[in-house]
């Protein structure tokens, strides 16, 4: 295992001299001592990771769909950490800063990010209420269609209600969405869909990766998976368990970074206001305090990558 970590800069102690590289059952045991303020104060280093160049694809016979570079899929392995919320609170903050923002959901065996966001009864368009006619879709036409949410336009799957859509009518979406917005946030779910439609590969991957023994070994099997998609090297954050005593079942940044071999761009941690405005059906109304830092972070990492820092 590659025990060389990246530069970082954080206000956690040093490793010792005696460090080695981990697996996770040596995580668990040494985490039994360390506090979850560890993994909620730092400052990381803004160096952006190679990415895919912008290509273009032949989809099932269908004209080929250039991928555009400013699409960003945001997944996890670990079930219920919060993807579909890091994809809201981005699209937020972008929005809040000046930028056209589109939020996708492409969760095509759960879906429901529209909810989540409390838009369930708002008219508008879902995945399975587009067409594209010949691989083709009007992307401001589609933008004036959607249901809004704090500026940000959503577009939300419903399972339930229809078709799972086909992978050309993704890329298509996707691509006219890219075209009409500065940015897109796509909720890509434990990105099953990527054996489906390699083509997603081509999008900057975002990996939430849950702070516990199990959590990190699935985003290291995340990794591995992007890698054989044909992925960039991703961004990673950080995702504090719901429940989990800080003192026993946490692991800090530092040996997360270690085994990874990756810095962590931020961590989340979960909000019990947030949740209950969710359960309530009111959506997601803010950025919640425990993840406001990772967010902005990830947002200034999204305005470098587009070329451009307007500040809001």
């Amino acid at each position: 295992m590659n025990s060389q970590i990246p530069s970082k800069t954080t206000t956690m102690p040093a490793p010792s001299p005696a460090r080695h590289a981990m697996v996770p059952g040596q995580i668990g045991a040494r985490e039994q001592q360390r506090h979850a303020s560890n993994v909620r104060t730092m400052v990381m280093p803004r160096t952006m990771p190679a990415r895919a160049a912008p290509c273009e694809q032949l989809v099932s016979g269908h004209a080929a769909v250039p991928i555009r570079d400013n699409v960003y899929a945001i997944l996890s392995l670990s079930g219920g950490i919060g993807v579909s919320m890091v994809a809201a609170m981005t699209a937020l903050r972008l929005a809040q800063r000046r930028h056209s923002c589109v939020l996708v959901d492409c969760d095509f065996t759960a879906g429901g990010l529209d909810v989540l966001l409390g838009l369930e009864n708002e008219p508008g368009l879902r995945f399975q209420t587009v067409k594209a006619p010949l691989g083709h879709v009007d992307g401001p036409a589609l933008n004036h269609e959607l249901p809004r949410w704090e500026r940000v336009g959503v577009l939300s799957s419903q399972p339930w209600s229809g078709e799972k859509p086909d992978s050309w009518e993704i890329l298509a979406v996707l691509q006219a969405l890219a075209e009409s917005n500065d940015v897109v946030i796509v909720d890509m779910a434990d990105g099953a869909l990527y054996e489906r439609v390699p083509e997603l590969a081509s999008y900057t991957q975002i990996l939430i990766a849950e702070l516990t023994v199990l959590g990190l070994a699935r985003a290291k099997h995340a990794k591995t998976m992007l890698s054989r998609q044909g992925c960039a090297k991703p961004l990673i954050v950080g995702a504090c368990p719901r429940g989990a005593s800080p003192s026993k079942s946490i692991v800090s940044v530092e040996d997360a970074q270690e085994y990874l071999g990756d810095t962590l761009l931020g961590v989340i941690t979960p909000d019990r206001h947030i949740q209950a405005d969710v359960l309530e059906g009111l959506g997601v109304r803010a950025v919640s305090k425990g993840s406001r830092r990772a967010i902005d972070a990830l947002v200034e990492y999204i305005e470098d990558d587009l070329g451009g820092d307007d500040d809001g």
